[in-house]
């Protein structure tokens, strides 16, 4: 096995002996002391990976890690099976803190705007990561939405299929949360909408964009999930982080309330310094 990423891009295997995968399949085909000759070339360690757009599948094994130490297996479309000791957790936090503008506060806001109740995307637009549980917990395993052309679900698991160089992939996950197919619906929808937002936005400032045609057959794309009411009433990105700015105040408001023991402490008690702190907006 490598111990280091290659230069060139890698690519997962193209033998039909391995176009399924699933914990168990991970398990049985990367732990064992001789891998095949065949999958050799396409595993690689990378302990320092971040979740990019190339990111299929993200099978999370922190409860017991492959070979005692790898907590994640990443399925990457440009640089094939990948070992990371880091767990899905800290792969997550890292996109949303380092990665993202806003990060997670943007897409709860959104989420709320939209009244949907779980909270299982990531959404960028063109870009959508799917996670397999409530990614409010702890550890799960993630799904790049951007890449699958289909989904099925049966007997307590789910399979995302995907595509590529007239390859087929399967990606079969157990621990999954129940009514997946009402929260992938709502997670596909969110991604829409921020990307029509993104849109819109830039093109407001003279930046003509559309979202990528490449991704018309994927599930991101699919409208049979689209909540259509939802997408409709959407508000414009301008407002979404003016509000996710005020969220962040209303939080900074209820933690000094909380550590200089301020009791009975009400939102409306901090707008004034909220409306101050605003004021390095304006030109005036």
């Amino acid at each position: 096995m490598k111990n280091k990423l290659n230069l060139f891009s890698v690519g997962l295997p193209s033998n039909e002996d391995l176009n399924n995968w699933s914990k168990d399949l991970i398990r049985q085909r990367l732990e064992t002391t001789a891998i095949t000759s065949y999958l050799i070339p396409f595993v690689s360690e990378n302990s320092n990976y971040e979740l990019n757009e190339n990111m299929v599948a993200l099978y999370d094994f922190h409860q017991r890690p492959i070979r005692g130490k790898y907590q994640t297996v990443i399925f990457d479309k440009k640089d094939g099976i990948i070992l990371c000791q880091k767990n899905s957790r800290q792969l997550i936090n890292h996109l949303l803190k380092d990665q993202m503008i806003l990060g997670a506060v943007l897409q709860k806001k959104l989420q709320k705007e939209l009244g949907f109740y779980y909270r299982h995307t990531i959404s960028l637009g063109e870009i959508a990561y799917f996670s397999m549980r409530a990614h409010s917990e702890k550890h799960t395993s993630w799904i790049g939405l951007h890449h699958m052309q289909t989904v099925q679900q049966e007997d307590g698991k789910v399979t995302f299929s995907y595509q590529e160089n007239g390859h087929s992939y399967n990606f079969e996950f157990e621990d999954c949360a129940p009514h997946l197919y009402k929260r992938l619906a709502e997670g596909i929808t969110h991604n829409h909408v921020l990307g029509q937002m993104l849109v819109k936005y830039a093109n407001s400032h003279g930046f003509h964009l559309n979202l990528c045609k490449c991704r018309k057959n994927n599930l991101v794309a699919n409208q049979e999930y689209f909540y259509l009411t939802k997408i409709q009433n959407a508000m414009n990105l301008t407002e979404l982080a003016e509000e996710t700015i005020e969220e962040f105040h209303k939080n900074y408001g209820r933690h000094c309330a909380d550590f200089f023991d301020i009791k009975d402490w009400q939102v409306q008690d901090h707008n004034l310094i909220y409306r101050l702190s605003r004021r390095i907006k304006s030109i005036l």
